[in-house]
């Protein structure tokens, strides 16, 4: 696989990140309802980069965003997520960034625990965090979806 870079969100990659968030089969499984909108990409920016969250690009440019936003801090408790262009999908870039991600955080960060929540068809993001040991701890009923109540699986490491 290609070598992949890191690098910290800033308002500068509201490009793209819009192919992605734009993108209804990039956040099908995502708590993103619908499309964004560039204004829209613009406010997610500002929230998220006070986190820790990267922009991934290869060669070819940016195919990805990958970060842990803090839970709770004085637990040490970070959520993980990653979205991806969807022609970067089955590429292993996600679990390339996955891995990147969860060193860099238990570099920064004494005794970590991560949490993170999955549509329950998203069988290829189930397969990344069983990869890296992530230990389901629930099922609940997650977002809706076009009038559907999505389920969602929720995991920890």
């Amino acid at each position: 696989m290609e070598e992949l870079a890191y690098t910290p969100l800033e308002e500068s990659h509201a490009e793209g990140l819009l192919a992605i968030w734009s993108d209804a089969d990039a956040i099908r499984f995502t708590n993103i309802k619908e499309p964004c909108t560039w204004e829209e990409v613009k406010d997610k920016i500002k929230i998220l980069k006070n986190f820790d969250v990267f922009v991934v690009s290869n060669a070819g440019g940016l195919i990805g965003i990958v970060g842990c936003p803090c839970i709770d801090q004085a637990k040490s408790q970070y959520g993980l997520f990653y979205h991806f262009r969807k022609s970067s999908w089955g590429q292993g870039y996600a679990t390339a960034a996955t891995k990147w991600l969860l060193c860099c955080m238990r570099k920064k960060y004494d005794d970590i625990t991560f949490f993170a929540d999955v549509v329950v068809d998203n069988i290829a993001s189930e397969k990344i965090l069983k990869n890296f040991d992530f230990q389901f701890i629930s099922a609940e009923d997650g977002f809706e979806r076009d009038g559907v109540k999505l389920k969602i699986h929720n995991y920890r490491l």
